[in-house]
């Protein structure tokens, strides 16, 4: 028995039975920043590793993204704030780069982050630190974790104190955990059509 069929015998003894539902539909823009210096071997390594993986995973719950692909650049305003080019509205922009914008992380090396920014809807991932799920919890895909963020709405929240945030990132974690090990996806499908009425407004 491989681990992760442990860990869902243990957390869903009964795995999920959901009904037959068409799978909900999530306009993506992906764009690969061309100023990245990440090596080709590395985007290639994220490509069929964490993306594919990301993909996969909301496609078995029932949640289609169609993404788009496109070429992209992150440059600084003279204020030293990032300015995305190529981003859409009305949809979920996942910009792909080496290391996320300093203002956002704080020198931590993280390896995500969500927000809205300047009207737009925006998911950076630094492909050198994203990882795949690891540990039911505790290190879940990096792409499915931002993403979470946004179709949960989190995004679109105020930030709140430090503790809402950590309740929030233990939350998304939860529910990513679940779509890995096969739980319930209801509640993912249901934020994902939310999303959807979200960004008609945002257009």
């Amino acid at each position: 028995m491989r681990r992760r069929d442990l860990w869902q015998a243990a957390l869903w003894p009964g795995r999920r039975t959901d009904g037959v539902e068409p799978a909900v539909e999530v306009p993506v823009l992906c764009l690969t920043n061309a100023l990245a210096g990440t090596k080709p071997e590395a985007v290639r390594a994220f490509r069929a590793g964490v993306w594919d993986e990301a993909v996969r995973t909301f496609a078995d719950c029932g949640v289609r993204l169609r993404i788009t692909e496109r070429a992209g650049e992150i440059l600084k305003y003279p204020s030293s704030r990032p300015r995305f080019i190529g981003l859409e509205r009305g949809q979920v922009n996942v910009v792909l780069t080496d290391t996320i914008p300093l203002e956002w992380d704080n020198g931590r090396q993280v390896a995500g982050g969500s927000t809205v920014y300047e009207g737009y809807v925006v998911c950076v991932i630094a492909m050198q630190y994203a990882h795949r799920f690891r540990v039911p919890l505790l290190a879940v895909n990096t792409v499915v974790h931002e993403l979470l963020h946004v179709l949960l709405g989190d995004v679109f929240a105020e930030r709140g104190g430090r503790w809402r945030r950590y309740t929030r990132e233990g939350e998304v974690d939860w529910e990513a955990t679940r779509m890995w090990l096969g739980g319930d996806a209801a509640e993912v499908r249901r934020a994902a059509r939310a999303h959807l009425l979200r960004m008609q407004k945002m257009r």
